[in-house]
């Protein structure tokens, strides 16, 4: 075994009240199989530490809440250094959902990832999702970030059965296209194809047995400490390059970026809502969907605090970017026409890209902000399913 592992195993009775809505899950699901797998428990597991717990919080609500209710669930969380107070809360949130769940907290110790370049936060918390087929014996499971907000029945992809020769499936990324928007010359040197389709691990469906089988978590470690400083996104890299024939794609709705929700002309949910670009609890970027974590987390019993140093930070900064984007916008064609003129091709495209965008943003600030105000209201009106439990926390 790689690690040490103290369990603490908190099982709860619960049960949800009934979900508002189902959604058609992918076909390739035959009759016989699905009704086995209405059986089992929908195992969903996370990572947190102190500094994510409010996201953690929301994940867990809002994942339960859309749940179909006659589906048990079997809750895990890898705890990278939770406080009891936190701890307590989450089990009182869990028990409020009047369905069988299983509430387990397995305590994970994050510097056997010394060796692997920091993730955010200054923390190697993230890696943990690599020890997950060592720490877990069960066969199958869904992966969460603890930066999502649910808004579709997880028992759908818990039941979807993975193509022939694959072992996970996860939604594209929507900004890293390819391998080779990760790392170029990682892929040349693990001799992968450059440009295949690369996947986002916020959400995925493991299958935690293919997985032991294949000594994945052996080989990611080794991928961290040989590769380091040459990947960009953590253990997300290792899930692409390591698997990168063997992932099953789902579609975007369960793994919809935030700035993608926010580039809608409506507040349609119906998704897995995916904060990639800011814990919207600690530095908010200003849109629709950062009113909708705020809103969501307010009726669940724990309201962002905008008064915490980070969160005021953020909102400096913020200030400051759309003061600089006329200056951008102005700057960076000139930078491109130089880098052109001393024949760095690469960086004249770059900043090419880089002035076309200030310059949307520019054009396209007073239709965003009408947008987005009248949306902020419709999302000031919205009512969830768990309403009646402001008291969690």
């Amino acid at each position: 075994m790689l690690c040490t592992v103290a369990l603490k195993t908190l099982t709860l009775p619960l049960s949800l009240s009934k979900g508002e809505a189902t959604f058609q899950g992918p076909a390739r699901v035959c009759a016989v199989t699905h009704a086995l797998k209405e059986m089992e428990p929908v195992v969903l597991a996370l990572a947190s530490n102190e500094p994510y717990f409010p996201g953690l919080y929301c994940t867990v609500a809002s994942a339960l809440s859309h749940l179909n209710s006659a589906r048990k669930a079997d809750v895990r969380v890898l705890d990278g250094g939770l406080s009891e107070t936190s701890k307590e809360i989450l089990s009182r949130l869990v028990r409020r959902f009047g369905r069988s769940v299983r509430l387990e907290f397995v305590s994970v110790d994050e510097s056997i990832f010394r060796d692997a370049t920091i993730g955010p936060a200054e923390s190697h918390m993230t890696y943990c999702r690599t020890l997950l087929p060592c720490l877990l014996d069960v066969p199958r499971l869904i992966y969460l970030d603890s930066d999502l907000l649910v808004f579709r029945d997880l028992s759908e992809i818990f039941d979807f059965e993975l193509s022939p020769g694959k072992i996970l499936a996860a939604v594209p990324d929507s900004e890293t296209l390819t391998l080779g928007d990760d790392s170029r010359a990682l892929a040349s040197a693990m001799n992968v194809p450059p440009d295949w389709r690369y996947f986002n691990a916020g959400v995925m469906l493991l299958n935690l047995g293919e997985l032991r089988r294949q000594n994945f978590t052996e080989q990611a470690l080794e991928f961290f400490k040989k590769w380091k400083g040459r990947y960009r996104f953590w253990d997300q890299s290792a899930f692409n390059f390591l698997l990168h024939e063997r992932i099953d794609e789902l579609p975007e709705y369960w793994n919809r970026a935030s700035w993608c929700f926010d580039e809608q002309d409506d507040n349609s949910l119906g998704c897995v809502l995916h904060y990639t670009t800011s814990a919207p609890w600690l530095c908010g970027t200003q849109g629709p969907a950062q009113v909708l974590f705020e809103r969501f987390a307010a009726d669940a019993g724990s309201p962002v605090n905008r008064q915490i140093a980070a969160f005021k930070k953020s909102r400096r900064q913020q200030f400051f970017r759309n003061l600089l984007a006329p200056f951008r916008a102005l700057a960076f064609p000139v930078m491109s026409f130089f880098y052109k003129i001393a024949g760095q091709k690469e960086n004249a495209a770059g900043y090419q890209k880089a002035a076309r965008y200030w310059l949307c943003y520019i054009l396209n600030a007073p239709g965003r902000r009408r947008l987005h105000h009248r949306r902020a209201r419709e999302i000031q009106g919205m009512k969830f399913k768990f309403a009646a439990f402001k008291s969690a926390t």
